[in-house]
């Protein structure tokens, strides 16, 4: 082996720190002082281990990760793992939340020689970061005997394994194998009922969700069964997401006491989390329960809604206004201590008298349904058998818990409390602005417009470069590193929904704006965009992600924001290029079905009506307000909305949304044009008109 710089023992990477010291990432920061010397990845960390010819050891993961904290305690502050790797091999950690792209593509290879995946991402490669081996987490002795065996082959048969390891990536490059599986497939109304049909055979029948030991809330394939009950009035997939949503509300993986929603569970009924909350599941969950509630009249889902959001304002938003990344599922080491009480613990909250009775309304016994006795609060209890015990009314019993919502929450706030990752991420924040935004349009409320609008604006401050092109995450201050399509989709749609909410066109030029910049440096010329820009670093080639997970792809929300933009704007081009990305992808989406559900819901508006709305009036004028307020509360999945003075639009608005153009408010009267492709409906100056021609051609 070529000779290359001395490493150093365990104690003098613990007495001096690693390289990891000098980063700004709270993950990065949380491994800086284990015995590994670890590098971050960049030019750096590569060209050592290309000059000495020495495998990499590469590790992913995030700062709430449960079990990456454990294979830290366990292996990475091991000395004798730690020798060896500094002997042998060049060490690199990556935040994922930092560098998506690095984890796609690392993971897609893991998964490839593996069958599975997951966090903490182990990967060993050689010394031109092709994959070699890798898993997620390894017990330290496991870990180390595979580490040997790794750096052993590689040095007597290094050749061999970079053949083996480059085909790899080749295979990474090819992409889906079934891309051709159905050449000329359709997506056409009758496809998107047979998907919506499957998924519905798919439910827990008991506690909703999708059936399995363990479950996971996944917002994009749930939104689109909703926009789907909503298209066709197919009851059946409503009824069930009723179900989920009830049974994730009052179950464990709600937070009752402080708001929000928890990582999965790790039961079907939704009983025991795992207890990160990640801002991007809250976002798109908000948004769920808010247009669910709305959809399916049901209060309790509005109100989950409203105390998600209020959440993430009050404990995710940083001071500039950005939201942070996740809470981690530790407290003190140990998952969900937080979260967990005992019946003594609601003694001394609530008293000798209160507190049984609040304990049996929150599900806590002295058995526990947790670790060590204790017991994650539900809402699942028996009204009047708990009014028989405790003889007390009904009424009485129900109103224990919000009684003392605000003292359970004081107690709670004394114990260890989960460290928040106080990294912005560009994506989460276009979704949390997206639920914000339509909270504000579908409520009225303020807070939540300005809590969007303070978002969108730390955004254009520190994550946006000079020339327009997006950052990705930054943490305490300015962001770093390049946006991937996920950053310029997601920001667009939040951005997009704001100016649904608000008309303010600042808003609508700078969707528009990041729209463009993403066909230009993301688009592949044949339909559909690549995950990174041109130019961008890419060690195994660029990679298109095409599947929807908990959150959708960059590739179908970006389909959302061409067809919004399309209706908006009249410009055919965006329209055109959604249709071509779709028709180019329909025999993955046929074979793919729910893993592609936003690419479907993309397809149900495609397929139309889809509106753009043009209220004139003036905006200070209660009959323009009340036909602006019918549109954004029904929040309307097919439905683009501009607003312009009762004297019709400027000429700037005019030239930016050619759909304005001409449209006024007849002798002064408030009025709304209802179109699609130019063709508009008489226009209405009633709510209930407006309302009926809105859904026009919609089931509800």
């Amino acid at each position: 082996m070529p000779d290359r710089d001395a490493p150093r023992t365990p104690a003098q990477v613990r007495r001096d720190g690693n390289a990891l010291r000098h980063e700004t990432s709270l993950y990065l920061r949380q491994h800086a002082h284990n015995p590994l010397d670890w590098r971050p990845w960049g030019d750096e960390a590569l060209a050592r281990a290309r000059t000495a010819r020495v495998p990499i050891f590469l590790s992913i993961g995030y700062a709430s990760c449960h079990w990456c904290h454990v294979m830290e305690r366990e292996v990475f502050e091991n000395d004798e793992v730690a020798a060896y790797l500094n002997a042998h091999y060049v060490c690199i950690k990556v935040d994922r939340e930092e560098r998506p792209d690095l984890d796609a593509v690392y993971m897609d290879a893991v998964q490839g020689m593996t069958g599975a995946g997951g966090w903490p991402l182990s990967v060993f490669l050689t010394a031109d970061a092709q994959p070699i081996y890798g898993g997620t987490y390894f017990p330290a002795p496991q870990f180390l005997d595979l580490a040997r065996r790794v750096r052993e082959v590689y040095a007597t048969r290094g050749g061999e394994v970079e053949e083996q390891a480059a085909a790899v990536a080749a295979r990474l490059l090819a992409g889906p194998t079934f891309a051709d599986a159905a050449a000329g497939a359709v997506i056409d109304a009758e496809l998107i009922d047979t998907v919506a049909a499957g998924a519905v055979r798919q439910f827990d029948p008991d506690w909703g969700g999708f059936a399995g030991r363990v479950k996971f809330p996944v917002p994009p394939r749930w939104q689109f069964l909703l926009h789907h009950h909503r298209r066709t009035g197919d009851a059946r997939p409503a009824r069930l997401l009723g179900l989920t949503l009830t049974a994730m509300a009052s179950g464990g993986i709600y937070d009752h006491i402080g708001g929000g929603f928890h990582r999965y569970a790790t039961d079907p009924a939704w009983l025991v989390p795992h207890f990160e909350k990640m801002l991007y599941d809250n976002a798109l969950l908000a948004s769920l329960y808010l247009e669910a509630g709305l959809v399916l009249q049901q209060p309790l889902l509005l109100a989950v809604a409203r105390d998600t959001l209020a959440f993430l304002v009050r404990e995710m938003s940083g001071p500039e206004g950005g939201f942070h990344a996740s809470f981690d599922a530790d407290s003190g080491g140990v998952e969900g201590s937080f979260y967990a009480w005992t019946p003594a613990d609601l003694a001394l909250v609530a008293g000798p008298q209160d507190g049984p009775a609040l304990a049996g309304l929150l599900g806590v016994t002295d058995a526990g349904n947790f670790e060590g006795g204790a017991s994650v609060l539900t809402r699942r209890a028996d009204l009047a058998e708990l009014a028989a015990t405790h003889g007390r009314d009904e009424a009485e019993i129900a109103a224990l818990f919000n009684e003392y919502r605000e003292e359970l929450r004081d107690y709670r706030d004394r114990r260890e409390a989960p460290v928040l990752d106080t990294k912005v991420v560009t994506a989460w924040n276009g979704l949390a602005i997206s639920a914000l935004a339509q909270a504000h349009g579908a409520t009225g409320e303020p807070a939540w417009r300005i809590a969007a609008e303070r978002a969108a604006d730390w955004l254009e401050r520190a994550h946006r470069r000079p020339d327009g092109r997006l950052l990705r995450a930054g943490t305490d201050g300015p962001a770093t590193g390049d946006g991937i399509l996920e950053d310029y989709a997601f920001l667009a749609v939040g951005l997009l929904d704001l100016y649904q909410a608000t008309g303010d066109e600042a808003r609508l030029r700078r969707a528009l704006e990041l729209i463009d910049i993403t066909r230009r440096d993301f688009a592949d010329p044949a339909g559909g965009c690549w995950l990174t820009a041109a130019g961008a670093e890419a060690p195994l080639g660029r990679k298109t992600e095409l599947f929807d997970s908990v959150t959708p792809s960059g590739n179908s929300a970006f389909l959302q924001a061409l067809l919004r933009a399309a209706a908006l704007t009249g410009r055919e081009e965006y329209r055109e290029e959604a249709a071509r990305t779709l028709a180019r992808y329909a025999g993955i989406m046929e074979k793919a079905g729910l893993e592609m559900a936003w690419w479907f819901d993309a397809a149900l508006r495609l397929n139309g009506p889809f509106y753009d709305v043009v209220v004139a009036g003036d905006p200070a004028d209660a009959a323009t307000r009340a036909l602006i307020a019918t549109v954004t509360r029904l929040l309307p999945p097919h439905v683009a909305l501009a607003r312009v003075p009762a004297a019709g639009p400027s000429a700037g608005l005019a030239a930016l949304l050619p759909a304005t153009a001409g449209k006024t408010a007849p002798d002064g009267r408030s009025c709304a044009y209802v179109c699609e492709h130019g063709a508009c409906l008489e226009p209405a100056a009633e709510p209930d008109a407006l309302r009926e021609q809105v859904l026009a051609g919609w089931a509800r």
